[in-house]
């Protein structure tokens, strides 16, 4: 596939963009009226280390745009999904914002929450099950003797 037509404008800023902070103003493209922060928490890269923001966010969010193979709306409602499940809270009002400029609705935004939870909690309650099953069918646990006062 190629770069779905809604999408040039993104890809066109996205290519062009050259130094670090020129990059991230790109990413702004995507959603029109967004507020967020100019640095998109990649400041101490851009002081230290500039080529680290296109090496491992730029490049990468390029090639999705470019290949062009999700529709703007799932791709990030996925992108939400994964860093709600990773823990990137200062990624989750981008990617709300970018799904509500894709245009995603409150209610799918929430149903991606959702299946996030329910991926962690499902996920969670196997790895409990299995490592407390192991634990508790133990030699090493069984040995384990109560302290005598």
């Amino acid at each position: 596939m190629a770069t779905r037509p809604e999408e040039k404008k993104v890809l066109k800023a996205m290519k062009e963009a050259k130094t670090p902070e020129e990059i991230i103003a790109s990413w702004f493209v995507q959603r029109p009226g967004y507020e967020g922060s100019k640095d998109a928490g990649f400041a101490f890269w851009i002081k230290r280390k500039p080529e680290m923001v296109s090496t491992f966010a730029h490049n990468q969010l390029t090639q999705l745009v470019e290949r062009g193979i999700l529709d703007p709306k799932t791709r990030y409602l996925c992108i939400l999904g994964c860093y709600m499940m990773a823990d990137h809270w200062d990624g989750v009002m981008a990617q709300c914002c970018n799904a509500r400029a894709a245009g995603a609705t409150d209610e799918e935004i929430m149903e991606v929450a959702f299946i996030a939870c329910y991926a962690v909690g499902k996920a969670k309650n196997a790895d409990t099950s299995k490592a407390l099953g192991n634990v508790l069918e133990s030699a090493t646990y069984k040995n384990v003797k109560p302290l005598k006062e």
